[in-house]
């Protein structure tokens, strides 16, 4: 396959997966919006939702599937679906671990603790709360360890805990204000605020409502949905006359339970809230002895909780009534509605309600004063251990949670110890056979110096050796040349010149010895030259040195080797120093051919060109980067000698052919 072709194919694959992944996200927007549409049946909305659901938990475990998942989830929750909401996060949540995704595994832990919450199971609601707090600290999630603080407030509050509730919502605050999240933060100020009343402290307690207001009115100008800001004002309103009605300033409560109630569509859009203020305006104007239509107040209220089925809701109300035709002086009715109140607060076993129903029969009704009374009693007994066990089982809960997240602590420190400890331990051994390979390398390195000291040494007294044989050799063509030319050729002479004197009828006889002496004279005087020549000009010893050299030449892949010197070169000119280097970048270029070249053929040239001479080793081998290979001491020296002799040194090299070549 071309490498075209397979562009081309994973081109296709590559668009083909982006196109699925495109039309997969287009889907589940689709079903997103299907499922917030107010246009589809209950029963086509969860088909909807089960439909998403089935096409996420089948797909790929990553971050963007898991948050549509969430979003899943969600859609259960607001449909009452709760165990399908639990079973959905409880997969989420093992989804969020396999992957190690801290973030979704603390939001899986939170979606949890809401639903122990709906379902009144408030401890395992605090204790998964708990669990979610410690992993967002690890990740240091500001908003969320505020909110998740708040929710255990919450909780604590719920649970009539009010000193550990108020705690907790301070620190919520705390962190909370530093985020600027303002629906967060006015939920802070509004349940310290009910904390603060439950606990008697009144004054601080209308503080943090007037703050809550202020929040909610920095909301409004800051576009937050205005239908959320006014149902959150009027429970505000409700909470702050509450707490003028508990200091007994009634008309304070009627001014701001007819303010809530002034909350356009407050019946239609909030039908609890609005029971809620109206009971409570109804039972503060009764309390100031102003029955103008507060039995139609009580009575409307109680009907709108009874047909929203607010069992609490509905308590309040008959307590209510039941004071109402106590100061009416109807004790029977009173009764009554005391003792339905009673009945529907063991139902739901609210520990308030119980409390309260129970001394307002023991004060009125006379028949059964002392049952009631010992009732009391005895429930307030047994409510205040059941406090005592809940505020111990919270704090359990905080402390094992607590010490569960010291423990991980502990082992995660633990591993880490060990790891850094291994990752040293190795790091040391590394570093003695570090520090022993370069004991070793230093100790070769020293013996291939001591080596080629000795070797200098030796080609040093060699050179020496030769040269003073030269010496020698020349001393005597100097002694020859000069007894030819001062002995033989002066004797000569003087018989020449006695025969020059003969007498003239010897003449014949005379010009021939004359003319014999003569060309022996030539002869001898030409010799003589000949051998003063060859002291001046003749220098072989050092070329024969060099071609002794490539001629001895072996190796394993029997490589031909072979030398030409140029005839021109006059090395009587060339230094001795300059002759060792020769030798030595000769020497050691052959001694590479023969390690690693595995050539067939090795070529050494020793040219003259005008001035310079130039040395050129090539073979016909296997080569190698010039560019990549590590430098070692061999071509090294051959650099440094080839500036030595004021040179430029090049190294060409392919798969087929390596060239050193010497200028200088």
């Amino acid at each position: 396959m071309s490498k075209l072709k397979v562009f081309f194919f994973l081109f296709i694959i590559i668009a083909c997966t982006n196109n699925n992944e495109q039309s997969k996200w287009k889907q589940v927007d689709y079903y997103l919006k299907k499922i917030n549409s107010n246009d589809i049946k209950e029963t086509e909305k969860v088909k909807y939702i089960d439909t998403l659901y089935n096409n996420l938990i089948n797909s790929k475990n990553d971050s963007i599937n898991r948050t549509h998942l969430f979003d899943v989830v969600r859609e259960y929750f607001r449909i009452d679906h709760n165990e399908t909401y639990l079973k959905t996060t409880r997969e989420l949540l093992e989804l969020s671990i396999a992957q190690k995704d801290t973030s979704h595994i603390a939001k899986s832990l939170c979606f949890i603790g809401d639903y122990y919450e709906n379902s009144s199971k408030i401890d395992s609601a605090f204790e998964y709360y708990s669990k979610a707090e410690k992993l967002y600290k690890k990740i240091n999630d500001s908003l969320n360890i505020g909110r998740l603080t708040l929710y255990k407030a919450g909780i604590l509050y719920d649970a009539g805990i009010y000193t550990e509730s108020e705690t907790e919502t301070a620190k919520a605050l705390k962190i909370l204000i530093k985020s600027n999240h303002e629906r967060l933060i006015y939920e802070g100020y509004n349940l310290m605020a009910i904390t603060l009343e439950e606990l008697n402290n009144y004054k601080t307690s209308l503080k943090y409502f007037n703050m809550a207001l202020d929040r909610l009115d920095k909301m409004e100008l800051n576009n937050y949905p205005k239908n959320k800001i006014v149902q959150s004002k009027a429970s505000v309103y409700n909470n702050i006359g509450r707490v003028y009605e508990k200091t007994k300033n009634y008309q304070a409560a009627i001014n701001l339970y007819n303010k809530g109630l002034q909350t356009q569509n407050l019946k239609k859009d909030y039908p609890k809230l609005y029971a809620m203020l109206l009971n409570n305006l109804a039972y503060s104007k009764m309390k100031i002895g102003n029955y103008n239509n507060v039995d139609n107040q009580f009575s409307e209220a109680l009907k709108i909780r009874d047909s929203l089925q607010i069992t609490a809701g509905i308590i309040s109300s008959k307590v209510s009534i039941g004071e109402y035709y106590l100061q009416k002086k109807d004790t029977l009715k009173s009764l009554k509605f005391f003792k339905e109140g009673f009945a529907l607060a063991k139902k739901i076993k609210s520990s308030y309600d119980v409390k309260n129903t129970l001394k307002l029969l023991s004060e009125n009704d006379i028949q059964n004063k002392d049952y009631y009374s010992k009732l009391y009693i005895k429930i307030s007994d047994s409510l205040q251990n059941i406090e005592r066990t809940t505020r111990n089982k919270f704090a359990r809960i905080a402390y094992e949670t607590e010490q569960v997240e010291e423990h991980n602590e502990i082992l995660s420190k633990k591993n880490k110890y060990i790891l850094i400890s291994s990752v040293i331990g190795i790091l040391f051994l590394s570093f003695l056979f570090i520090v022993y390979r370069l004991k070793i390398k230093n100790k070769e390195l020293l013996f291939i110096q001591e080596q080629q000291e000795s070797n200098e040494k030796i080609y040093q007294l060699m050179m020496k050796q030769q040269q003073l044989n030269e010496t020698v050799r020349n001393d005597e063509r100097n002694r020859i040349a000069m007894e030819l030319h001062d002995g033989i050729i002066n004797r000569i002479f003087t018989t020449r010149f006695n025969l020059m004197q003969l007498q003239p009828e010897q003449i014949e006889k005379k010009e021939q010895l004359v003319n014999e002496l003569i060309n022996a004279e030539a002869e001898i005087r030409k010799v003589s030259h000949n051998l003063q020549q060859n002291l001046f000009f003749q220098d072989n010893s050092f070329q024969e040195a060099i071609i002794d050299l490539v001629n001895k030449q072996q190796n394993q892949f029997n490589t031909k080797f072979d030398i030409s010197i140029d005839k021109y070169i006059n090395w009587s000119l060339i230094a001795s120093e300059n002759k060792i280097h020769i030798y030595r970048i000769i020497q050691e270029a052959l001694h590479n051919v023969n390690k690693y070249s595995k050539a067939e053929k090795c070529f050494v040239f020793i040219l003259k060109t005008g001035d310079k001479i130039t040395i050129r080793i090539s073979d016909n081998g296997i080569g190698f980067n010039p560019d990549k290979i590590k430098l070692g001491i061999g071509l090294k020296n051959m650099k440094q000698r080839t500036k030595s002799l004021n040179g430029t040194f090049k190294i060409n090299s392919d798969n087929e052919e390596t060239t050193i070549e010497v200028i200088f």
